[in-house]
C-alpha cells in the first residue's frame, strides 16, 4: 500500500510539473494541434515515468564492492513487516469504489448512446451515420455517429456550419480522446491535474472544430451564429456536442491572430532541452559511477597486493610453515564450503587470541620508547638552543650530550634486542596468516555460488513479502484479530466474570470442606482399615468370622483345606509358598450341601 501511495504521489507531481509548463508557454495559443497532443502525452507520462529510474540508463557499479563491503560487515539479511492492513486498506477500498463507479459512469454513457442509435432511423452520407432525432443534447457526434437535431435545418446556414463544425470532429477522431481522457480521470479521480487537462482538451478539439469549420468563411458571422444558436447544454460522456461553457473562450479564440512561428519553434525546441537535460543528467551519472567503480578496482588492487597468494606463501620456510598449520589455505576456490568458512572463521579467532600477548608486549615496548623519545626531543631542542649560542664547551652542552647517549641506549635496549625482533617477526607472520584467512573468506563471498545463496534469498524475502502482504494471508489476520477480539469481549463479559466467581467460591468450600474434623476423621479411618487390609493381606493365617446354628464359632478343625482339588493339613497349608497361590475360595458352612467350611487353593500352573 505504500508503494501505491508513493506512485500515486510521482504521478500528481509529474502531471503538475508538465502542465505547469503548459500553463506557462502552451495555453491559448493557435498551434491547437500540437497542444492536443502534448496535454494527451502529459497523461501517459505521467502514468509511466513514476516506474523509471535513472538507474535503467546508466552503467553498473563495479561488482567487486561486494569485496570491500565483505570486509567490514557480515551479511545478514533481516525483513521487517508491517501491519498495515486496517488503514490502508481501507483508504484502497474507498479509491477503488470511486473508480469503479466513474468507470460505470462511463460505460453508461457509451451504453445509452448505443440504445439511440436502435431508437431513432438512421442515415449514411460521406462514410457516417446520420440519426433525425428530437433530443436535446444534439447536435452531438460519437465516432462515426453523428445525431442531429429536428429543429434544426440543415440546409440552413446555422445547419451548415453545425455540420461543418460536427465533422471535424469525426474526422480528426476527437472520440478517442475523450474516452481515453475520461478513463484516465475514472481511475486518477483524485488528481485534479488530470481533470484540468481533461478540460483543457476539450476546449482544443472546439478551437480545432471552429478553426476548420471557418476556413474560407467569415469568422465575425460565425462568432453570431454561435452566440445565436440557443442548445441545451447537457452532453452524455465521450460525446463532442456543437456547444457547451465554452463559448467566451471559443470566440476570443476566433479573434485571435495566428502565432507567430518564431514562437512556435521557441516552444517546440523545449521538449528539446528537457531531452538534453536528461541525457546530461544520465552522462553526469555515468561519469560518477565510473569514477566510484576506478576507486573500488583501486582498492580491491591494494587489498590483493597487500594479501599474499598461497602459491607465494609456500615459498620458503614461512610459506612451508603456514601450509603446515593451516593446510585449508591451500585448497581450490570451488572446493571451498560453509564447513571450510567455519573453520577459517574459528581459525582467524584463535590465532587473534595467539597474537594479544605479543601484540600487548608490542604496546608496552612502543609506550616505554615513546617516553624516552620525548625526553629526547626536549633534550634535542635544548641542545640545538644552546648550538644556537655556540656554547659548546658549557657544562650543560657537555651533560646533554652524556644523557642523549644514555637515552639513545636505553632505546636500544628496547627495540635491538633479540626478544623484540623475535616479538615483531611473529607478529608480522601471524598477519600473513590472517591475510590469507581473509582472502580465503573474500574468495568464498565473491564466489558465484555465494552470490546465487543471496540472490536466492532475496527471492524468498520477497516470496514471503509477496505473500504475507497477500489479501488471503491479511484475511487470515484479520480474522485472527477478530476472534482476538471476541474472546476478550467473552473474557470481560459480566456471565464470564460470574462463572470465574462460582469457580472460586467453590474451591474456597472444597477447601474448608478438606480441613474440616470430620473430612479430616473421616480420611484417618479409611487409612486405618487400608493399613489392617494391608497387613491380612501379607498374613498366612485365615480367620473365618461364622457361627454354627447353636452360635458357636467355627474353629480350624471344622475347616477343611484343598490344594488343586488334593485335601491337606492347616500346616501343609501354612508350608505352601504363597507366590505359587492364583486363586483361593472360601465356602461357608452349608453351601452346597457341605456341613463343614472349605478352603479351596488353586496353584500357579
Amino acid at each position: 500500500m505504500e508503494a501505491l501511495l508513493i506512485y500515486f504521489g510521482k504521478v500528481f507531481l509529474a502531471s503538475g510539473v508538465l502542465f505547469l509548463y503548459y500553463q506557462l508557454f502552451l495555453k491559448d495559443k493557435t498551434f491547437h494541434h500540437y497542444n492536443r497532443f502534448y496535454l494527451l502525452g502529459v497523461l501517459m507520462l505521467s502514468m509511466i515515468l513514476p516506474f523509471f529510474k535513472i538507474s535503467y540508463f546508466t552503467i553498473e557499479v563495479n561488482t567487486d564492492i561486494y569485496l570491500l563491503y565483505s570486509k567490514l560487515q557480515n551479511f545478514n539479511s533481516t525483513k521487517t513487516l508491517s501491519h498495515d492492513f486496517t488503514y490502508s486498506q481501507l483508504i484502497a477500498c474507498l479509491i477503488g469504489l470511486v473508480s469503479v463507479f466513474c468507470l460505470g459512469k462511463l460505460f453508461y454513457g457509451i451504453f445509452k448512446i448505443q440504445q439511440l442509435k436502435k431508437e431513432f432511423p438512421q442515415e449514411h452520407f460521406e462514410g457516417i451515420s446520420f440519426y433525425q432525432t428530437n433530443l436535446s443534447e444534439a447536435p452531438f457526434s460519437f465516432f462515426k455517429n453523428l445525431f442531429w437535431k429536428d429543429s434544426i435545418l440543415i440546409h440552413s446556414d446555422l445547419g451548415r456550419q453545425i455540420l461543418k463544425h460536427e465533422m471535424v470532429h469525426i474526422e480528426q477522431k476527437h472520440s478517442r480522446d475523450k474516452i481515453f481522457t475520461e478513463m484516465v480521470t475514472a481511475v486518477f479521480w483524485w488528481n485534479p491535474v488530470f481533470h484540468l487537462i481533461k478540460k483543457e482538451i476539450i476546449l482544443i478539439h472546439e478551437y480545432l472544430a471552429d478553426k476548420k469549420a471557418i476556413k474560407n468563411s467569415d469568422t465575425k458571422a460565425f462568432a453570431q451564429m454561435l452566440l445565436a444558436s440557443h442548445f441545451s447544454g447537457t452532453q452524455l460522456p465521450a460525446t463532442s456536442p456543437f456547444l457547451n461553457s465554452n463559448l467566451k473562450k471559443r470566440l476570443t479564440m476566433l479573434k485571435k491572430s495566428k502565432t507567430k512561428y518564431s514562437y512556435a519553434r521557441r516552444i517546440l525546441a523545449l521538449p528539446l532541452l528537457f531531452a538534453l537535460a536528461f541525457i546530461y543528467m544520465i552522462n553526469a551519472k555515468n561519469k560518477e559511477i565510473t569514477k566510484t567503480n576506478l576507486e573500488i578496482e583501486q582498492m580491491v588492487a591494494e587489498i590483493k597486493k597487500d594479501t599474499i597468494t598461497p602459491k607465494d606463501a609456500a615459498q620458503g620456510t614461512d610459506g612451508t610453515e603456514i601450509q603446515k598449520e593451516n593446510p585449508e589455505l591451500f585448497t581450490d576456490n570451488d572446493s571451498l564450503n560453509e564447513t571450510a568458512l567455519k573453520k577459517i572463521q574459528d581459525k582467524i579467532a584463535q590465532k587473534q587470541k595467539l597474537m594479544e600477548p605479543y601484540k600487548e608486549l608490542m604496546l608496552k615496548k612502543n609506550e616505554e620508547g615513546l617516553k624516552i623519545s620525548k625526553e629526547m626531543r626536549a633534550k634535542s631542542e635544548e641542545l640545538q638552543k644552546l648550538s644556537m649560542k655556540k656554547d659548546f664547551e658549557s657544562p650543560r652542552f657537555k651533560d646533554l650530550e652524556k644523557e642523549m647517549k644514555v637515552l639513545d641506549g636505553k632505546i636500544s635496549e628496547i627495540f635491538d634486542t633479540e626478544e623484540f625482533k623475535n616479538n615483531q617477526k611473529v607478529i608480522e607472520l601471524k598477519f600473513i596468516e590472517l591475510d590469507q584467512l581473509y582472502a580465503k573468506m573474500d574468495d568464498y563471498y565473491n564466489s558465484d555460488a555465494f552470490k546465487l545463496k543471496i540472490k536466492d534469498a532475496e527471492e524468498r524475502a520477497k516470496e514471503a513479502e509477496k505473500k504475507f502482504n497477500s489479501p488471503e494471508f491479511k484475511k487470515k489476520m484479520m480474522d485472527a484479530e477478530l476472534k482476538m477480539k471476541e474472546a476478550e469481549k467473552k473474557w470481560n463479559s459480566p456471565e464470564f466474570k460470574r462463572k470465574i466467581k462460582e469457580a472460586e467460591k467453590r474451591a474456597k468450600e472444597a477447601e474448608k470442606m478438606i480441613n474440616s474434623p470430620e473430612f479430616k476423621k473421616k480420611i484417618a479411618d479409611a487409612e486405618a482399615k487400608a493399613k489392617i487390609a494391608a497387613e491380612q493381606a501379607n498374613s498366612r493365617i485365615i480367620v473365618l468370622n461364622n457361627q454354627n446354628k447353636n452360635g458357636n464359632i467355627l474353629t480350624d478343625d471344622n475347616i477343611k483345606i484343598f490344594i488343586d482339588g488334593k485335601p491337606v493339613s492347616k500346616t501343609e497349608m501354612d508350608q505352601f509358598p504363597p507366590e505359587k497361590i492364583d486363586k483361593m475360595e472360601v465356602f461357608k458352612k452349608g453351601f452346597h450341601g457341605n456341613t463343614n467350611a472349605e478352603i479351596r487353593i488353586t496353584t500357579k500352573k
